[in-house]
């Protein structure tokens, strides 16, 4: 199954495209900020990057950057508002492979996501492997500091330690399918614990788990 990031801070918009992608066969993992982009691309090792260049803690092209800076060469589509021709020459100088304006088709939007897909498959025979580079490797621990501390989960939301690893592990974009067989819980268990995390949190999606262990 191929595995696709959407970086993009308006969640109503992630999350429809995710809901898109997902009938379509895709894993999918959302991200609200850079920083977080940065965690779930070293964990997630997605086989493509969708990427909002109006990010709320920085620009959408230092993403690019820092993706391309260590190896990572995964596909990059932007899905931007920008329309200026100065912003699509300097996405496509930094390593984008696409870039689609605001408001988009989204059906044109999943064609070009999987023509990029496979043309990535043919250019790169192993693209969809966690690859063995090392220099994949040191990108996580910078973005670590970013996300809330377990004392504030415990203290300010009052999560207990189950449910904050539930809670990590739902904001690095796994399911609670995935997240059972990581925890060894039973699925019904971990949707407990999501609803818990959900409703503590005051956050109306798995989107929003995300984006609040992220706020900085």
């Amino acid at each position: 199954m191929k595995r696709i990031l959407i970086v993009e801070d308006t969640i109503e918009l992630a999350e429809a495209l995710q809901n898109s992608l997902e009938r379509e066969g895709y894993s999918v993992a959302i991200a609200t900020r850079a920083a977080q982009a940065g965690a779930l691309a070293a964990s997630h090792r997605p086989d493509l990057v969708v990427l909002d260049l109006g990010l709320p803690d920085r620009d959408g092209y230092s993403v690019l950057e820092q993706l391309r800076s260590r190896g990572d060469d995964a596909p990059v589509l932007i899905l931007s508002a920008r329309r200026d021709e100065a912003d699509k020459l300097q996405g496509f100088r930094l390593g984008a492979d696409d870039y689609v304006t605001k408001p988009f088709g989204a059906m044109e939007l999943l064609a070009r996501i999987a023509a990029l897909l496979r043309r990535h498959e043919r250019t790169c025979p192993g693209a969809g492997k966690a690859p063995a580079a090392p220099a994949a490797a040191p990108a996580a621990p910078a973005a670590a500091p970013a996300a809330l501390p377990d004392e504030a989960l415990r203290e300010r939301f009052g999560l207990t330690p189950r449910q904050i690893d539930v809670a990590r592990l739902i904001g690095e974009g796994l399911t609670n399918a995935e997240i059972a067989e990581k925890l060894g819980l039973s699925f019904f268990t971990v949707r407990a614990h999501t609803e818990q995390v959900l409703a503590k949190l005051a956050v109306p999606s798995r989107a929003g788990v995300g984006a609040l262990l992220y706020a900085g």
